[in-house]
C-alpha cells in the first residue's frame, strides 16, 4: 500500500515538473500581461501614457452606443464567418476523409500550403485581385458582366470573403480529424435498415462529428472576434471593428491606454462566456446521445 502511494507521489511529481516550462510560460507570457491589462483598464488617460489614479471612466466609455456597435459588428463578422467555414469546410473534410490515401495526402498538402505564405502578403493579394483595376474586375469588364469596375474592396464583403479564405484551413482539419475516425460502416448498417443517405447523414454522421465541428467553430469564432489586419486592409473604415478599435486606441495620439485596456478585458470576457456555454451545450448534447442509445 505504502510503495503504491510512493509510486503515485512520484508520478505527480513527474507530471507537476513536466507541465512546470508549460506553466511558466504562459504565466508569464499571458497571466502576467493580462494583470497588467487589468490594472490599466481602472487609471485615467493622459495625453501619452496613463496617470496612476483610479478611475471606471473607461469601463463607462466601453458600454457607450459607439463601442456596442463595434462589439455587434465584430460578432455578427465572427457569427457568419465561422458559419460559412462551416457550410464550405464539412463537404470538404467529408469528401477529404473518405478518399483513397494518396488523394487524401494531396488534398490536405493543398489544404496546408497557404500556410507557408506570409499572412500579410496573402491580404494584399486578395487587395490586388479586388481593386478597381484588379484581375477580377478585368475579367467582368472583359467578358461584358459590366461596363465600369465594381467596388469589390473596402466593404463588409471582402471582410467576410478574406476572412473566409484566412481561416477556412482552421475548420476543415479538426473537421477531417473527427470524420476520419468515423466507423463508415454505420452508414451502410442505416440504409441496410431504410434510410435513405440524407437521413443516415442527419442521424449518424452529423451528430458523430459534433466535436469536430464544435473545435473548427471555436479556432475560426475566436481570431474572427478580435480580427484586426484583414478588416483594416480590405475593409471600410465606416464599419470599424473591435480589434480596430482597440489598435486605434493605443497608437493614435492622444492615446486611450485604458480604454483599449477596458475593451480587451470585456472581449476576453464575453469569449470566455462563450467557451463556458459552448462547452456545458456540448456535455448537454452528450447526454441527450446517450439518453438515445439507452432507449
Amino acid at each position: 500500500m505504502k510503495s503504491e502511494e510512493y509510486l503515485q507521489k512520484k508520478k505527480n511529481l513527474y507530471s507537476w515538473v513536466l507541465s512546470f516550462p508549460t506553466m511558466a510560460w504562459l504565466v508569464f507570457f499571458f497571466l502576467i500581461p493580462y494583470i497588467i491589462i487589468i490594472i490599466y483598464s481602472f487609471l485615467q488617460t493622459d495625453i501619452y501614457d496613463v496617470k496612476a489614479v483610479f478611475s471606471l471612466d473607461a469601463y463607462r466609455e466601453v458600454f457607450s452606443v459607439e463601442y456596442l456597435r463595434s462589439f455587434y459588428l465584430s460578432f455578427r463578422l465572427a457569427l457568419i464567418s465561422t458559419i460559412v467555414c462551416l457550410l464550405l469546410g464539412y463537404p470538404a473534410a467529408y469528401l477529404i476523409a473518405r478518399s483513397s490515401e494518396k488523394i487524401k495526402n494531396i488534398l490536405l498538402v493543398l489544404i496546408i500550403i497557404p500556410f507557408l505564405t506570409n499572412f500579410i502578403i496573402r491580404i494584399f493579394s486578395w487587395r490586388i485581385f479586388l481593386s478597381p483595376e484588379g484581375i477580377l474586375n478585368n475579367l467582368l469588364i472583359y467578358f461584358k458582366f459590366t461596363e465600369s469596375p465594381l467596388m469589390l474592396i473596402r466593404n463588409d464583403f471582402a471582410v467576410i470573403l478574406v476572412m473566409v479564405y484566412v481561416y477556412l484551413p482552421y475548420m476543415i482539419l479538426p473537421l477531417y480529424s473527427n470524420i476520419e475516425k468515423m466507423d463508415f460502416s454505420l452508414l451502410d448498417a442505416a440504409m441496410d435498415l431504410g434510410a435513405n443517405k440524407l437521413k443516415a447523414f442527419y442521424k449518424i454522421t452529423l451528430p458523430l462529428s459534433k466535436d469536430g465541428i464544435l473545435a473548427g467553430s471555436i479556432l475560426v469564432f475566436i481570431p474572427a472576434l478580435g480580427a484586426y489586419i484583414i478588416p483594416q486592409l480590405v475593409g471600410s473604415q465606416d464599419s470599424l471593428y473591435i480589434g480596430q478599435i482597440i489598435t486605434y486606441k493605443i497608437k493614435n495620439i492622444p492615446r486611450n491606454w485604458p480604454l483599449a485596456s477596458a475593451l480587451s478585458l470585456i472581449l476576453l470576457l464575453f469569449i470566455s462566456v462563450l467557451l463556458v456555454l459552448f462547452y456545458f451545450l456540448h456535455i448537454k448534447f452528450k447526454e441527450k446521445m446517450v439518453e438515445l442509445d439507452e432507449n
